[in-house]
Formats: C-alpha cells, structure tokens, sequence
C-alpha cells in the first residue's frame, strides 16, 4: 500500500462519529487531533478527504467542522494550499466563544472551582425580565445569586433569572435549591431543553457598584475590586431566550482570550 503520510484513526485516536450534531463532534475530534500534533514538525492537517475517512464522517460534515474552527480562528484556510493550524491558539484557555461553564472556565485558568448558591426566590413581578424572556404574566421567574470560587478566592458572581416551569415548576424547586451545580444539565433533566446560544452585552463595573451583591461583598472584605459585567441572554434549541444573565467577572483569576478576523477595508488605500 502507498504511504500517504497520513496517520490511521487508530493512530490519532480518533473513532467512527455516529451520534448528532456530527459537525460539532467532527470539530471536538479534530481539535483533539490538534491538540496531539508537534506543531514545530508542521502545522499542516490532512485533507478533507482523509480527515472524513478517519472520522467515519462525510467531506461535507469535516468542512463544517474546519469551517466552524476557522472561525474561531483555531485553524487557517488558504486557498489552493490546504488548512493549517494557528499555533497562537493553542495557548489560549479560556474563550469567549465557545463559551464553558465557569467551573470549567477556572479549572482551566489553573484552579480548583467551588460554587456558592447565595440565595434562591420565586420572583411574581419584573417586568423588564419577562419581557426579555418573553413570558406570560403568569409566570413565576426564578432568581438565583451564585458565587464561583478559584482556590477558595471569590472570582464570580452570577446572577440568573428564568421560568419555574423549565425546572419543573413547584414540585421541583426544592431540588433545586439543594443543586449547588450548573443549572444547563438540570433544567436538560428536567425540561429536555438544551442551551445552545447567547447573546451578550459587555461592560465593566467595581464592586462598591454591584448593589445586588452588596452585603455579600462587604462580608467578604474583598475591597474595592474591578469587574468584567456581562448581561446574557441565553436562547435554545428552537432560539427561544431561556435564561437571563447577569455575571461580574474578577479578569485577574479568569482571562478571557481570543482570535479576531480582520475587516479592514483598503479599497481607497494607495500604495506608495
């Protein structure tokens, strides 16, 4: 047999992909191919063909998949000469898109995690929730404060707002007061629904600002501290916005990193 230079799925471990989205594991397999590559004997990745053979998996799915990582600026495509992987992105270990739970966020920033759940309510009325949550009068909101810790030391505080009925109303929300955990896989256990998007505004705020956290703070002794202050919408399956997000962020534990395309237009610029 002719030797393509190529390695064998056993050889980069990769297995035949069989449940969906193919695509978004195609991606996961690829970056893990990545991740096992010398990139200073080369930095270039099989070809679209030999990569959908090694993954069991159409052209069609291995380009969405490469397509996906270009955007996030993991790996070059250039026209005519094949996909190459960005060595710079390699050191990056937190991201804003795709966007990890905050436990994960501060394992990879090099701590332990910790959560706090700080206060949990059934909240009847705001308005400016609802609307942004598109609910019924009628519905009950639940509000929940959390702290996130990185080696015991407070880098987190979230604040979330959603529907009684996507964790399984009444009869449910004992359980979740007990559930110091992320609460994406409970309401995926009791509701069915996965987060899949979010739409976020960016901000900055210190913590003599943050009036919702104020007493926990002052029990803290943290001083005045600055924060990166993001406001999510989170959005389903169906892009129907789930859960609202408020998060102030201590950037000096989780550093946020990542690659930008350019859009510079030098259409009206002469070379000289």
């Amino acid at each position: 047999m002719k030797d393509t230079g190529i390695k064998t799925a056993e050889e980069i471990k990769l297995g035949k992909i069989n449940m969906p989205p193919l695509s978004q594991q195609a991606r996961e397999a690829i970056h893990g191919y990545i991740r096992s590559m010398d990139l200073k004997q080369g930095t270039k990745l099989p070809r679209e063909e030999a990569l959908a053979e090694m993954l069991g998996v159409s052209r069609i799915t291995v380009r969405k998949a490469l397509a996906d990582l270009a955007a996030e600026g993991v790996v070059f495509r250039r026209q005519g000469k094949g996909t190459f992987v960005n060595a710079a992105s390699q050191n990056i270990t937190v991201t804003f898109n795709p966007v990890m739970e905050f436990t994960q966020m501060i394992q990879k920033s090099g701590y332990k995690p910790s959560m706090k759940l700080l206060d949990l309510k059934l909240v009847k009325r705001n308005e400016k929730v609802r609307e942004i949550l598109r609910l019924p009068k009628e519905e009950t909101l639940v509000e929940a404060h959390k702290a996130f810790f990185a080696d015991e030391k407070l880098c987190v505080l979230c604040r979330d707002f959603y529907a009684l009925s996507l964790v399984g109303g009444l009869e449910a929300y004992d359980q979740l007061s007990a559930y110091e955990k992320s609460v994406y896989p409970y309401i995926y256990e009791k509701s069915g629904i996965k987060l899949k998007w979010d739409k976020v505004e960016i901000g900055a705020a210190v913590s003599t600002e943050i009036e919702v956290f104020a007493d926990y703070l002052r029990e803290q002794e943290t001083g005045v501290r600055p924060y990166l202050y993001l406001k999510e919408i989170n959005y389903g399956e169906d892009d129907r916005p789930l859960i609202y997000v408020e998060e102030y962020i201590d950037t000096s534990i989780i550093q946020y990193h990542m690659i930008r395309q350019k859009d510079i237009d030098y259409g009206k610029i002469e070379r000289r």
